[in-house]
């Protein structure tokens, strides 16, 4: 029996170890909500900027692939490269690591939105169902598609199978698209130190993804 207590009080121990306090002081919950609503910010940021190296990189990959034999050199800034072959080793390695940057950023603000509609709601007073946290989140494209996807009655009638559909393309392309590389670069090149390294280092960086991706929770 005192075994049980025992049990049972370590228990209660760890919750109050894992569990955070209520906040009641506003100055505090508004200086919390503050620094939320500055990482999501910070973190939409760096998702816009990585997406456009994303394309771009996809971009440079394919004219390189498609024009190899026409394209002498590639000039970027003060850089010129006349190893072409160089460049479609090294962009898988580069695309790899900014998409699975995104996905570590975009889990971390799944994490940080339900503390920031909490603490909004809180704050101001706002009802459960109100929509003015909608309203004062710190904007991002892909959650203002996707709940206005979800949430309008008109467009969930009308383009919700091919709005799922893009959605799935533009989040699994780039998985797809990192595993191809990986193919091109064992078919197109000897074993060299740098290509195995390349492939090595893609191949783990588009594990560490799906693995990100999967652990995805709110």
């Amino acid at each position: 029996m005192d075994e049980i207590k025992n049990i049972i009080g370590d228990l209660d121990i760890m919750k109050k170890i894992n569990e955070d306090q209520e906040i009641e002081d506003e100055s505090i919950i508004s200086n919390y909500f503050n620094l939320v609503t500055e990482n999501i910010k910070e973190n939409n940021k760096k998702i816009t900027r990585n997406s456009f190296w994303l394309v771009l990189s996809f971009l440079l990959y394919v004219l390189i692939q498609d024009y190899e034999a026409s394209l002498e050199s590639i000039s970027i800034q003060f850089v010129t490269l006349k190893n072409n072959l160089l460049l479609l080793n090294l962009i898988p390695v580069f695309f790899s690591f900014i998409f699975f940057q995104n996905i570590t950023l975009w889990n971390n603000n799944i994490n940080l939105i339900p503390i920031f509609e909490k603490l909004s709601a809180k704050l101001f007073k706002l009802g459960i169902l109100s929509d003015t946290k909608n309203i004062i989140k710190p904007f991002s494209f892909l959650h203002h598609v996707i709940n206005y996807q979800y949430n309008s009655k008109k467009v969930k009638k009308v383009f919700k199978i091919p709005l799922t559909l893009v959605f799935i393309v533009i989040m699994f392309f780039p998985i797809l698209f990192e595993v191809y590389m990986i193919y091109q670069i064992a078919v197109n090149n000897y074993s060299t130190f740098i290509s195995v390294t390349c492939a090595i280092l893609t191949g783990v960086l588009c594990l560490s993804t799906i693995i990100q991706a999967l652990n995805s929770h709110k």
